[in-house]
């Protein structure tokens, strides 16, 4: 029989660890707008970049979705009942997520003229930068002070299973995003098997996705 994991943060207990979600919101302001100009950049006759460009899109598109998906049905959840106080906010920001899934819904599809997709990935950089800066000033605080760094780390640990193949690219992604510290962090705090597939293949890969995309 299991013993249910303390969810409430006691005076003195530590604080959940939270560099790898916030490097991940990182790597959301950052990455958007970026893949915006490379698509005002590229040749509408080069096709094999273009489907590189969607593959690499797909891929961020499923992490954020995948991200918001989490907050909806556990973090804000747990949240409303640590501190009820904290609904508006979270109604808030789920509100944010239903618009963005509009966006994230149009940019799924494929077929369409680089300049839409472009304008639909500025709108979804605004969108979401709106997003984190409420998330990062009101709810982050929140989590620090209220939810046990048990929980958190469990919860996380179900995460990044449940990336399932998209995980080596996102871990390369996420390493190549952090400041030295964060990387260093994560990459030490990361199993051994991981940091061994790492360092044979995963980043190799994405190095060349990167070098594709980015040129």
């Amino acid at each position: 029989m299991t013993t249910p994991t303390q969810t409430r943060r006691r005076p003195g207990d530590p604080v959940p660890d939270l560099v790898t979600f916030l490097v991940f919101h990182t790597g959301l302001r950052r990455e958007f707008g970026r893949l915006a100009e490379v698509l005002d950049r590229c040749d509408p006759r080069d096709e094999r970049r273009r489907a590189v460009v969607d593959e690499h899109l797909a891929l961020l598109l499923r992490a954020l979705h995948h991200h918001h998906t989490e907050e909806d049905e556990a973090i804000w959840p747990l949240l409303r009942g640590l501190v009820p106080e904290a609904a508006a906010t979270l109604d808030r920001l789920e509100a944010d997520h239903q618009e963005m899934d509009t966006v994230i819904g149009r940019l799924s599809g494929g077929g369409r003229p680089a300049r839409e997709v472009a304008a639909d990935l500025r709108s979804l950089d605004r969108l979401l930068n709106t997003h984190l800066d409420l998330e990062e000033s009101e709810v982050v605080p929140l989590i620090r002070e209220h939810v046990s760094a048990a929980w958190w780390e469990e919860s996380g640990k179900k995460v990044t299973k449940s990336h399932a193949r998209d995980l080596p690219m996102l871990a390369a992604w996420l390493l190549d995003v952090a400041a030295p510290a964060d990387r260093d962090h994560i990459f030490g705090s990361a199993p051994a098997v991981m940091r061994v597939l790492y360092r044979l293949s995963w980043r190799r890969a994405y190095e060349r996705r990167v070098s594709q995309v980015y040129g």
